[in-house]
C-alpha cells in the first residue's frame, strides 16, 4: 500500500529520536510531554518532512514556524519554506542552516538520517499512521500542544479541528438536496506496482468521499487491500477520480472500467493521490472540487483566508467571493432597485448559514461568522484584498456591521443580532 495519513496516535507508542530535550524554560505552557518525548520550550523553527503533518500545521496557523520542508511537502502556500531534500534522506546541512529546533518526520526517515540529526542535537519526532477522524482529531490536538503549549496549543488544536469538520459539513449541506433518491456512485483509483487499485474503507480519502460528497462510494471494500486477484467486474461508477495520467491509461484499458458509465460519459477527473491524504485545507479544497464536478458547481465558495491558499478548485470563470450555486454572470446579491415584480428572497442557503434564532457578536469564532463576513465582502462592506474572511468577529467585522446597519436603516450597534443577519442575507440588501 502507499503511505497512509500520518497521525499522532497517543494510544500506541510514538517512536521518538531525540538527541537532547530542548533547553530553557518555556513558561506555563511548557514543558510538554508527548508519550516519551519532552519538549521544554516552544519550538520556533520546525522542519516538516511529512505533507499530511504540514497540512495540519498550516491549518492550525503555524506557517510562521516552517523553517524547512521535504520535497513531499509541496503545498503551494508552503513553497516559500526552503527544501531540505527527500523525506527519507533529508540534507542535514540544510536543516542546520534552517536553525531547526524540531524535525517532524514519518516512517520514511532513514535510520542513518535520524542518527545524524541526533549527533547534531536536533530533536526528531517520528509520527505514526492513522486514517479515521478520531485519530485526525488527535493529530490536531497533539500538534497544537507541541507547537503552542499544553493549554493554549491544545485549545488551538481543538478549534482548528472543529473548523475543519464544520467546513466539510458546510460542503455536505450544500449537496443535501442535490443527489436525490438515486445518489451518484463514485470511486477513486490509483496505480501501485502496476496494479490498478481503488481507495478503500479505512483511508482518510474514502472518508472524505463517503461522508461529505453525498455520493455512494463503490469498489471500496477492504478486500482490495488483501486480494491481489480481485478485479472490477460489476463496478460501474458514475464518476471516477484518478491519481495521474498513468492511472487514467489503465482505467481506459481495463475491460470492466472502460465500459463504465463514468468512462463512456467522460465523467473522470484527476486529483493527486497525495491530496486524498492531507487532513487540512487540502481536504476541504478536494471535497469542494469533487462536489463542483459532480453537481455542476454546487459547492459554496472556499473562504479567501483559507490557510492553504489553494483556490484552484474555484471555477476559473467565477469569482471566489461569489457563491458557487449562483450563475457566474449574476451578482451574489440583487440590486436594491430591482423591479417590484421580483420579490426579495433569503440567500442565506447560498452561504451555508442557518439564520433561525442566530445572533453573532464581537469575539465569536465560528463558521457562521465566516459566512457573515463573506456576505459583507460580497456587498462591499469588507475589502476582499484585506483577507478579512477569517471566522473571527473582531473590530473590522464590527465596523463593517455598523456600516451595513447604517446603510440599511438599522440601529448601529455593531452586533449582528438576528434582525441584522436576516437583513444582511436578503437579496435586496443595500451594498456599501
Amino acid at each position: 500500500m502507499k503511505k497512509k495519513i500520518i497521525s499522532l496516535v497517543l494510544a500506541s507508542a510514538v517512536a521518538v529520536l531525540s538527541a537532547v530535550v530542548l533547553a530553557g524554560c518555556g513558561g506555563k505552557d511548557y514543558p510538554v510531554e508527548i508519550a516519551n518525548c519532552k519538549i521544554e520550550k516552544e519550538p520556533k523553527n520546525v522542519v516538516v518532512l511529512d505533507a499530511a503533518t504540514a497540512d495540519i500545521m498550516s491549518f492550525l496557523g503555524y506557517d510562521r514556524k516552517f523553517a524547512g520542508r521535504s520535497n513531499d511537502v509541496d503545498q503551494q502556500n508552503l513553497s516559500a519554506a526552503p527544501s531540505v531534500g527527500t523525506a527519507s534522506n533529508p540534507d542535514i546541512n540544510q536543516i542546520m542552516l534552517a536553525k531547526a529546533d524540531l524535525v517532524l518526520s514519518n516512517d520514511l526517515l532513514s535510520p542513518t538520517a535520524a542518527e545524524k540529526l541526533k549527533e547534531k542535537d536536533v530533536q526528531v519526532i517520528r509520527l505514526q499512521q492513522a486514517e479515521n477522524l478520531s485519530d485526525i482529531e488527535t493529530n490536531y490536538e497533539t500538534i497544537g500542544r507541541i507547537l503552542g503549549g499544553k493549554e493554549k496549543g491544545l485549545s488551538e488544536g481543538k478549534a482548528a479541528y472543529k473548523k475543519l469538520i464544520d467546513e466539510l459539513d458546510r460542503l455536505k449541506r450544500s449537496v443535501a438536496d442535490k443527489s436525490g433518491a438515486m445518489k451518484p456512485t463514485i470511486c477513486y483509483l490509483y496505480s501501485e506496482a502496476g496494479r490498478l487499485r481503488p481507495l478503500t474503507v479505512g483511508h482518510f480519502g474514502n472518508t472524505l468521499m463517503e461522508d461529505y460528497t453525498g455520493c455512494v462510494v463503490t469498489a471500496n471494500s477492504p478486500e482490495w487491500d488483501t486480494d491481489a486477484s480481485k478485479d472490477f467486474t460489476g463496478v460501474n461508477p458514475s464518476y471516477i477520480f484518478y491519481a495521474n495520467e498513468a492511472t487514467l491509461k489503465e482505467i481506459k484499458s481495463d475491460p470492466n472500467l472502460s465500459v463504465s458509465t463514468a468512462v463512456t460519459t467522460g465523467k473522470l477527473m484527476q486529483i493527486p493521490y497525495e491530496n486524498m491524504r492531507r487532513p487540512g485545507q487540502t481536504a476541504i479544497d478536494t471535497v469542494k472540487k469533487m462536489i463542483d464536478f459532480i453537481y455542476d458547481g454546487t459547492a459554496p465558495a472556499t473562504p479567501d483566508e483559507a490557510p492553504a491558499g489553494q483556490k484552484a478548485t474555484q471555477p476559473a470563470t467565477q469569482p471566489a467571493a461569489q457563491p458557487a450555486t449562483q450563475p457566474a454572470t449574476q451578482p451574489a446579491t440583487q440590486p436594491a432597485t430591482q423591479p417590484a415584480t421580483q420579490p426579495a428572497k433569503d440567500v442565506s442557503a447560498d452561504y451555508g448559514i442557518e439564520l433561525d434564532g442566530l445572533s453573532l457578536e464581537k469575539d465569536d469564532l465560528n463558521d457562521d461568522v465566516m459566512a457573515m463576513q463573506q456576505r459583507l465582502e460580497d456587498l462591499g462592506y469588507l475589502k476582499k484584498a484585506d483577507d478579512n474572511v477569517t471566522g473571527y468577529y473582531g473590530e473590522v467585522s464590527e465596523q463593517a456591521i455598523k456600516a451595513f446597519q447604517k446603510k440599511n436603516g438599522i440601529k448601529e450597534t455593531g452586533k449582528a443580532d438576528n434582525a441584522t443577519l436576516k437583513a444582511l442575507f436578503r437579496s435586496d440588501a443595500k451594498k456599501a
